[in-house]
């Protein structure tokens, strides 16, 4: 009686599970149904939006023109006010913490040997002359000029690098060329120059058919002049200062590029080798459930080879086989 009512109970407590993942199937379908019918409904209305979209005609009239006119201009003066607070507060400090020592330097050098007819820049002049002034920096379009600002790494590796190369043996013999220097050469140089000269060939004055044939004329004439010029070689400190701080930022900038494109390549490694991460798990994944298979067919045919020998009946009277060496019990046939 208690196997019967059990028996009944689990087939109720089955039923109403059926019934409910019934339901819970039917109720899937019918909003995927819902779903599938809404997104072709909103498919197919998209097909009847047309892409052919009139150009509004454009329409100024006069009291449009009257209030710009009555409208202030823009201020623009000196350029200074398009410039960022925080752009000129961090090129202020650059000049007043960072660039006093790098002037240094090159006073220095000028100090000791430029000569008399030459003239020391100002920390300004050479701040525009090196391309470090505000305007340059603001306008982001030289990226040395950017760096020197802003990194400090950069500004002390320059102190350092243009310091050292100022006071190298080379530049030292350089400059002390320079200071002993005397103008024994000449620099020549060709300008055009508008001058009137006769032409025997022009006839854009009037008479030029009369002797003598032709007339003054306005033409560009090349003009040569030579000024007394120092030998070749032979480097200032304004150039020679000016080379040292081009020389490390061109360095810098190159020695950059190479450090960004390795780090580049060995980032694009390393995303390469994460990407293997799903494939050789799922190949973990196959070889294991390979593995459970095998060992699944495995553990069938060992419970049927148990079962085999349980269900294998054993005699106790069997006779004995011939020549195997045991005796049949007593009393029984031979």
């Amino acid at each position: 009686m208690k196997k019967l009512s059990r028996s009944i109970s689990i087939d109720r407590v089955e039923g109403i599970y059926l019934a409910l993942l019934r339901i819970a199937v039917l109720t899937v379908a019918t909003i995927s149904l819902i779903a599938a019918a809404g997104f072709a409904i909103d498919g197919l209305w998209r097909v009847f939006v047309t892409t052919d979209v009139k150009e509004q005609a454009t329409v100024v009239s006069s009291a449009d023109v009257v209030a710009a006119m009555k409208a202030p201009p823009p201020v623009t003066e000196r350029g200074e006010a398009q410039i960022p607070a925080f752009v000129r507060q961090a090129h202020a400090n650059f000049a007043t913490k960072v660039f006093p020592a790098y002037y240094a330097v090159y006073l220095r050098a000028s100090d000791t040997y430029k000569k008399s007819e030459d003239r020391t820049l100002s920390k300004t002049e050479l701040m525009e002359a090196l391309g470090y002034d505000l305007d340059t920096y603001a306008s982001g379009e030289v990226p040395a000029t950017k760096l020197f600002v802003e990194n400090a790494s950069y500004q002390q590796q320059a102190l350092a690098a243009v310091t050292a190369a100022m006071v190298e043996t080379e530049t030292v013999r350089l400059l002390r060329d320079y200071k002993a220097a005397e103008k024994t050469a000449q620099s020549c140089s060709t300008q055009y120059e508008q001058r009137r000269v006769w032409d025997s060939y022009s006839t854009s004055c009037s008479d030029w058919y009369y002797q003598p044939y032709g007339c003054n004329v306005t033409r560009s004439v090349p003009i040569q002049r030579c000024v007394a010029a120092y030998p070749e070689g032979i480097v200032s400190p304004n150039v020679a200062f000016g080379r040292a701080d081009d020389a490390f930022r061109t360095i810098w900038a190159e020695r950059s590029a190479s450090n960004a494109q390795a780090a580049q390549d060995k980032r694009m490694d390393r995303v390469v080798t994460r990407s293997q991460i799903g494939p050789r798990l799922m190949l973990a994944l196959r070889i294991i459930g390979g593995f459970l298979v095998v060992m699944f067919f495995f553990l069938l045919v060992a419970v049927e080879r148990h079962l085999r020998e349980i269900a294998q009946p054993k005699d106790s009277t069997m006779p004995a086989e011939p020549g195997s060496g045991v005796t049949a019990p007593a009393g029984s046939e031979p």
